[in-house]
């Protein structure tokens, strides 16, 4: 069986609605799966009982997080969706998400390049929880660059002349959120903190599994990955990090090409079911 605990929809910053992410899902074979959007857990209010036929659908968020100015994500999962604490998580960062477009599009026009709030509207509608991937795409049309990644690599990078950093959560405070919710904290796609001290040490916090098998992962990383979490008897993750045609990790897979199996993950999905 085929598994996958890591996909966005346009909730945030993919490219399908939830319902057709689903579908995809389900023509690639695909039985057991979390969309885990960044900061937001609205996909699964749009979701019906015939879009979830014949899978195991666990619920999930991935939270952004900083550490020693490194950007982590931790994802959360099975906790519970209407948890107070969590809705207030969800609320205040759609607006903080909000604000950040806003100053990002300013500093675009600044720049120089021709792009507005409402030409995004207008493409993506606003019902979308925008990043800077939906920036992305407006500069591909406009022609500025030619790929997501160009983008990020550049105008949109950290150090370039369009960006805004994001607002500061820790990843404990993530964690124990996630667990209050009574949910599960798992580290993201570790390779991506850039720092293997720092996954050591992100290690020692409460985390209750790591995302080993993810679609920017080598296999030496995934085997790495996979001996640390054995070591210190975390649960073992796996998803492709799908965002659809414009994804980004990497650009060109598609739903299905990164395979994860059941058995790889054999005690995580327990432990889904359990929550």
């Amino acid at each position: 069986m085929l598994v996958d605990f890591h996909m966005h929809t346009n909730v945030s910053d993919g490219t399908y609605v939830p319902k057709d992410l689903l579908a995809l899902a389900k023509q690639q074979q695909i039985q057991a799966l979390s969309i885990t959007d960044h900061d937001e857990v609205g996909a699964y209010t749009q979701l019906t009982a015939e879009d979830t036929a014949g899978m195991e659908l666990f619920h999930g968020c991935e939270f952004s997080t900083y550490y020693k100015e490194k950007e982590v994500h931790v994802l959360g999962y099975q906790f519970s969706l209407d948890y107070p604490e969590i809705q207030e998580y969800i609320t205040h960062f759609k607006e903080v998400r909000r604000s950040r477009i806003h100053k990002m599009l300013d500093k675009c026009v600044e720049a120089g390049y021709a792009i507005s709030h409402q030409e995004l509207v207008d493409t993506f509608t606003d019902d979308v929880s925008f990043g800077r991937p939906h920036i992305a795409q407006l500069l591909i049309a406009h022609g500025y660059v030619k790929t997501v990644g160009e983008a990020f690599e550049t105008i949109l990078h950290p150090n370039g002349p369009c960006f805004v950093p994001k607002e500061k959560y820790s990843p404990c405070e993530a964690i124990d959120l996630i667990h209050r919710a009574g949910g599960i904290a798992v580290l993201a796609h570790p390779i991506q903190v850039g720092n293997e001290s720092y996954v050591h040490e992100l290690l020692t916090l409460p985390f209750d599994g790591v995302e080993v098998y993810h679609s920017s992962h080598t296999v030496e990383d995934s085997l790495r990955y996979k001996n640390l979490a054995l070591e210190k008897g975390l649960l073992i993750s796996g998803g492709s990090d799908f965002h659809g045609i414009q994804g980004r990790f990497p650009e060109s897979i598609g739903l299905g090409e990164y395979e994860i199996h059941e058995h790889w993950v054999t005690d995580f999905i327990r432990a889904l079911r359990g929550a």
